[in-house]
């Protein structure tokens, strides 16, 4: 366990590729195109589309110039034609009809008012097939001999993972979250700990209520039984589940705390390294992390991808451009290289900007343990104004990022980042401070529009309306100052 108080995972040596030198260095041209510029009905095109020979063409493309086979993406091209659904709920299955495959109910059941059910995940055979594991749910819990005593307020918030709270990622385990983890926990104290940390922070966000004593309280509880987890020599039964799940978890509950930027950051790359080792034990897992999953589960979300604004993508190149003559140590570079990618690539597309996006996070899990550690550092500034220009990228980009959220309604759009930004904006050092005007101004615009505030000046889209895939209201952004927001 670190000094910060997250779980420590110490990569293998096949975990860690040499990331000395930049991100994307290898990818020149290729990674974006052939440097031409993109005629105005073509950007239409590309950005409208559906679900064209085209766009599964660039789709393929993009993820074979990217090489992203290490975080459960494809190098082949998805094949055409019809993909028969096999994880339909029982209704639509009865009825012949393809199924939306919506959580919690799909969309011809809610037409019809009727119950909806799923078959459990696919990978849940080989678990059922673990000693730990009955065709009872009540008889393949283990029960404590002395259970932990929960309180009122622990039922709230276990009810509010199961409504509002539970983790979107890894994409297409919905029903993994809402089924089988709530049931895992039961004889897994350290996660049920995690769940209810989560909740917790996640209520305070949304009500504004004080909860933080009791989402620090679980959160800690959660990270030493995730730590003690770790310890076991061999793993049995749905101990991968409720390690994996855990770990999820309390990288979502930092995301809502407005400490919580570093504990975030170690717990995303724990994730990965976690999610690779289980893979390599073959450990029975109620989530879906083969290869082909992820894109499998996003390929008919990524159809007809909003256009980002191309003059908050221009002013966001001219900040990250200022950059470069601070940097100090290797990694800078490195994370600089991945923003300067994917904002490109957002240009041309934003399909390829969506998977350039991955690869910023994907550079983190590769980093060694030096880079990483010189990432994280909350003593390097530059480091600090670098992650802030990465969290104003985020939200610039949540028209297309929020379709990894399906049909659920994203309750907490932005507001994770803000009080994030805000700190390393007043952190910064005098004579570093202009570096971070630009990530500023997009979190005060933001914050101004979530806050219902309204401003004579332009309005810059940032947000916008998810259109069949979200509820979210739509957001436009009130630039306090349009000169910062638009580098000018």
């Amino acid at each position: 366990m670190s000094s910060a108080g997250t779980v420590v995972l110490t990569p293998k040596s096949s975990d860690v590729s040499n990331s000395e030198s930049p991100v994307g260095e290898s990818e020149g041209n290729g990674a974006i195109g052939s440097g031409r510029e993109m005629t105005s009905m073509e950007r239409s095109r590309t950005h409208s589309s559906g679900a064209t020979p085209a766009l599964r063409k660039e789709m393929s493309l993009t993820l074979e110039q990217d090489e992203l086979m290490e975080d459960g993406l494809p190098s082949h091209r998805p094949r055409k034609g019809h993909k028969k659904s096999r994880g339909g709920c029982y209704n639509c299955k009865r009825r012949k009809i393809k199924c939306q495959e919506n959580q919690p109910a799909c969309r011809n059941c809610t037409r019809k008012n009727l119950d909806c059910k799923y078959p459990a995940p696919k990978t849940l055979s080989a678990l059922q097939g673990s000693a730990q594991y009955s065709a009872s749910p009540i008889m393949s819990v283990n029960l404590q001999v002395t259970p932990t005593v929960f309180t009122l307020t622990d039922m709230r918030l276990f009810h509010h993972y199961l409504l509002d709270a539970y983790p979107h990622l890894p994409v297409g385990n919905d029903t993994a979250w809402l089924s089988q983890v709530p049931l895992v926990a039961h004889h897994n104290e350290y996660l049920m700990h995690a769940i209810l940390g989560l909740a917790a922070s996640h209520l305070e966000l949304l009500t504004g209520s004080d909860l933080s004593a009791q989402a620090i309280h679980h959160r800690v509880l959660a990270i030493k039984g995730s730590n003690n987890a770790l310890q076991l020599k061999s793993r049995t039964g749905s101990d991968g589940d409720a390690l994996l799940a855990a770990c999820y978890l309390l990288t979502f509950q930092s995301s809502y705390m407005k400490d919580g930027i570093h504990e975030f950051f170690q717990f995303v790359r724990g994730c990965a390294l976690l999610s690779n080792q289980l893979r390599e034990e073959k450990v029975p897992m109620a989530f879906f992390l083969t290869s082909n999953d992820h894109f499998n589960f996003m390929e008919k979300r990524l159809i007809d991808l909003p256009a980002i604004n191309e003059e908050l993508l221009e002013c966001a190149e001219r900040s990250l451009g200022a950059l470069p003559g601070y940097f100090e140590v290797p990694v800078h570079e490195i994370f600089y290289t991945a923003m300067v990618v994917c904002l490109e690539a957002v240009k041309v597309s934003s399909l390829h900007g969506y998977f350039k996006f991955i690869f910023i996070y994907q550079s983190l899990n590769r980093m060694s343990n030096d880079l990483f550690r010189d990432f994280i550092d909350p003593e390097n500034a530059i480091s600090r104004i670098l992650i802030a220009h990465f969290l104003a990228i985020q939200l610039i980009m949540l028209p297309i990022l929020d379709r990894e959220w399906a049909g659920r309604t994203k309750n907490t759009p932005a507001r994770m980042n803000l009080a994030w930004m805000t700190s390393i904006y007043e952190s910064s050092p005098t004579h570093l401070r202009h570096l971070v005007e630009w990530p500023q101004a997009v979190a005060e615009a933001v914050r101004d529009e979530l806050a219902g505030k309204q401003s004579n000046v332009p309005r810059v889209p940032i947000l916008q309306k998810k259109a069949g895939f979200s509820r979210d209201v739509v957001y436009g952004v009130d630039s306090v100052s349009r000169g910062a927001l638009f580098g000018r």
